[in-house]
């Protein structure tokens, strides 16, 4: 009986527009044994399973001092650091055979370590911060709280689809936490429902009729200027989600559908606090 082969998702840190791409087709290709592997596009607010850092850059390395990751999400240093950190690492220049014998150890260590202590949801923690430190002197507090905006505590979630059943997905799995979750069919609705209900979030179906989602995501920051409100992007493999446009929408980041529960809820708590 053959098993499926699980699809491990990576987070690139500190690499260059090309150097990313590399890794994206490399990873890719598909093997007879040994993991899958995915690395996530910019944008992607799914948590992803490995952190692949290029050691050279300091960001880089700040930003994942900052993430604070456990045992449960390893981590892969690629060249050299003066800088002592508890993680392997591979020289340059890449041996791309060998990654993949590194990472497949790096992921079955982490495999053995969820099943012996049924811990992922007490070692996992979702990723929280999206946004590059401004340099790494921290010598304008200023600027630092200006980018540390509070954590939404108020207001429901609205999503923009023709279709309820997703509403109701999300409106099933919030209904513990007493979040109310509004549909809306197109953008005029979506843009009185919010004007009217102050959501924290909105989710938006990019496959909805009719629907501009870039458009719609700058309407909506435009009406939440004095609060501040989370809007995501739902896509599927068709739709190519745009960097540029997005950030100057400001949209936070997308879902690629289908979406399982974890996926949902690991989302939203990146964004609103859960009681």
């Amino acid at each position: 009986m053959s098993t499926k082969t699980p699809t491990i998702a990576i987070r690139l840190l500190g690499f260059s527009p090309k150097e990313e791409e590399t890794f994206s087709t490399v990873l890719a290709v598909l093997r007879e044994k040994g993991y899958r592997y995915l690395v996530l596009k910019t944008g992607s607010l799914q948590d992803p399973d490995l952190h692949i850092v290029n050691a050279e850059d300091i960001k880089a390395l700040a930003t994942l001092s900052d993430l604070n990751l456990g045992d449960a999400q390893p981590v892969l240093l690629i060249g050299k650091t003066t800088i002592s950190l508890p993680y392997p690492f591979m020289p340059r220049p890449i041996r791309w055979r060998k990654l993949f014998d590194v990472l497949d150890e790096l992921i079955d260590r982490r495999q053995l370590l969820l099943t012996t202590l049924s811990a992922y949801s007490a070692v996992a923690v979702p990723e929280r911060r999206r946004r590059e430190r401004l340099d790494l002197d921290l010598s304008d507090p200023v600027d630092y709280q200006k980018m540390r905006r509070p954590t939404v505590t108020r207001g429901g979630i609205m999503i923009v689809d023709k279709d309820m059943r997703f509403r109701e997905y999300v409106a099933m799995i919030m209904d513990r936490y007493n979040i109310s979750v509004t549909l809306a069919c197109d953008e005029r609705s979506a843009l009185m429902l919010d004007k009217n209900n102050r959501h924290a979030m909105t989710m938006i179906n990019t496959s909805t009729p009719g629907l501009d989602p870039y458009r719609l995501c700058s309407e909506l920051k435009k009406q939440n200027t004095d609060r501040r409100t989370t809007v995501i992007l739902l896509v599927d493999k068709v739709f190519v989600y745009k960097v540029a446009n997005a950030q100057q929408a400001g949209c936070e980041g997308f879902l690629t559908k289908p979406l399982s529960r974890k996926q949902v809820l690991s989302t939203i708590q990146k964004f609103l606090e859960l009681r």
